[in-house]
């Protein structure tokens, strides 16, 4: 027997305009009272008194309530209820979202098709939202979910990482400082107190940062949760699920713009490096202006930079590295390098499409990392990370190194195929031979290290494959032809170096106080530039050592006085 006042499911679509509607939380009361709204979370018809009090529940005030106009006119199964509007428009608070833009990914009500698509070919909701489910892009919105939240863990591990760094590397410093401090006069305390209170001071600002960042992965982590809750909730009311999933794909775009910030936060705010350095002349002249010491808070980086000539330095071959992997599918195929530790480079295999990172001084290699794409060049970054362009995929990843492994990172879009990369002062440079929408020239950028374009700058290199930045100066290879270009910060010339002892120049690195080493392909010779003098001098001939690897990537390491050059160790002489 049904209630009066309520229809089957069979009478709904022949319902009379003359039918009642009731309140229906005041029919499960056994009261009669005509409704004037509806619910569309609830989908129950509700009287003004139950439309009131649904509005006093903090968890009920997000719920649509429609008037009595726009309500339906007879009560609605399940399955009939999925197919009515259920949010806002964003534009038109009044309007509810019925349609979808294909061709410009939108969601929108009435008001919208006719303002803003009306050249447009749109869908309704109650077809589209169907199909969506088993589309594609469906699919690959899950995916994108699953692997930010493995970015989000990742990056939150990172920060307990440098947590642990930043507490044991003060912990030893404060060793080390109280270590030379018995070996002078007690009337050095207050020196030393002010210097332990430097320290910890800079310990809490570096937890503070920190602590910011980890609430900052946690906020992401919340609404990333959110995000995926809003769409399991709805998973049975297509409608619905359709919105919340194409919100969720706007959402995801927004969240990886905060990831971008948190990951360059972490390399470039984590990585100040405590050290306490002895003054020398302490211990001659306790009275001195700066006696004792000092503390030193700086971005730990690995650099070429050396102060030995390296013009008149004898080389000798020490051996021949034999990176092949058993994961590796090519024979390797080496474009880059770059010191990242002391004795220690990345290798790029852009055959294999991965890092490798190698032992100069024990010439074996380490580990083996893939990538998304194939790489080519690679720079160092402060604290024991790295960035690799990749001009297949159009974009740059981040790697870091954790025990001798390579861990890869998240990455950002670029505005073209990037094949030169290199870092200083906090910002990333980056060279095209043709950006994307732009005329066909070749371009050199300067990044943030979230990727936001600070600095574009026209070249007339034709092929700019590689790229290395000085104190004042920016260096391109040109593949094209032999000659490597010498920029100011500004894109401005400052000097050209045409010459055949650069033939088919590869990757340059700086090696300091302007001077540049180059890898010359067709010549077989590593070349120094004096950026200072503007002259070129031959340091290696590899034939006169009977090597047969190609010197496309090159990497010193000043400690050892190492130079890897495609996969052959040399040593300096002094």
């Amino acid at each position: 027997m049904e209630v009066d006042g309520r229809k089957s499911d069979n009478d709904n679509e022949n319902a009379s305009t003359e039918f009642v509607l009731h309140c229906q939380p005041c029919l499960k009361d056994g009261r009669e009272i005509s409704a004037n709204g509806f619910c569309n979370m609830c989908k129950e018809f509700m009287c003004d008194p139950c439309i009131s009090a649904h509005k006093r529940f903090a968890m009920l005030r997000n719920h649509v309530i429609l008037t009595k106009d726009k309500m339906p006119s007879f009560y609605m199964n399940k399955d009939k209820a999925d197919f009515l509007p259920t949010d806002p428009c964003h534009k038109h608070s009044s309007e509810m979202i019925k349609f979808y833009c294909p061709t410009h990914d939108d969601l929108g009500c009435s008001d919208c098709v006719v303002l803003h698509h009306r050249n447009c070919k749109v869908e309704y909701l109650s077809e589209t939202a169907k199909q969506y489910k088993d589309s594609e892009e469906y699919k690959t919105l899950n995916e994108n979910i699953e692997h930010m939240k493995t970015v989000l863990s990742a990056l939150h591990n990172e920060v307990n990482y440098s947590e642990a760094f930043i507490s044991e590397n003060i912990q030893e410093e404060i060793q080390k400082l109280r270590t030379f401090r018995a070996h002078i006069n007690l009337v050095l305390d207050t020196r030393e107190n002010m210097l332990l209170k430097s320290m910890k001071e800079n310990e809490i600002k570096q937890k503070e940062i920190l602590s910011k960042l980890r609430d900052g992965i946690k906020g992401l982590k919340q609404t990333l949760a959110e995000t995926t809750t809003d769409m399991q909730t709805t998973e049975k009311q297509s409608h619905q699920h359709f919105i919340h999933a194409k919100m969720a794909k706007k959402q995801l775009v927004k969240l990886q713009g905060e990831i971008n910030k948190i990951n360059a936060d972490i390399i470039l705010d984590t990585s100040v490096c405590c050290t306490f350095w002895t003054d020398k002349h302490t211990e001659a002249l306790i009275n001195s202006s700066d006696f004792f010491g000092r503390v030193d808070f700086s971005n730990k980086g690995i650099t070429s930079e050396t102060d030995i000539d390296l013009s008149t330095v004898e080389w000798t071959k020490d051996a021949e590295l034999d990176i092949l992997c058993t994961e590796d599918i090519l024979r390797p195929g080496i474009t880059s390098s770059a010191l990242v530790e002391p004795g220690k480079c990345l290798l790029v295999d852009a055959f294999n499409k991965c890092l490798k990172l190698v032992d100069i001084n024990d010439n074996k290699i380490l580990s083996r990392t893939e990538l998304l794409g194939s790489p080519w060049q690679v720079c160092a970054l402060p604290s024991g990370h790295a960035a690799v362009a990749l001009p297949d995929k159009c974009k740059v990843q981040f790697v870091s190194l954790k025990n001798d492994s390579v861990v890869a990172g998240i990455h950002f879009d670029v505005s073209g195929s990037c094949y030169g990369l290199a870092y200083t002062d906090k910002s990333l440079f980056v060279s095209y031979r043709q950006k994307k929408n732009a005329p066909a020239r070749s371009y050199v950028e300067r990044l943030s290290m979230t990727g936001e374009v600070l600095q574009s700058m026209i070249t007339n290199a034709s092929a700019p494959r590689y790229l290395t930045v000085s104190s004042s100066s920016i260096y391109l290879s040109d593949s094209a032809v032999q000659q490597i270009y010498q920029l100011d910060f500004n894109g401005s010339l400052l000097s050209m170096y045409d010459d055949r002892l650069l033939a088919l120049p590869s990757q340059s690195i700086n090696v300091g106080k302007e001077r540049i080493l180059v890898g010359a392909r067709l010549s077989d010779r590593i070349v120094l530039i004096n950026g200072k003098k503007r002259n070129l001098k031959v340091i290696i001939s590899l034939k006169d050592f009977g090597s047969q690897n190609d010197p496309r990537n090159l990497s010193f390491c000043p400690v050892s006085r190492k130079l890897l050059v495609g996969l052959e160790v040399f040593s300096a002489v002094i």
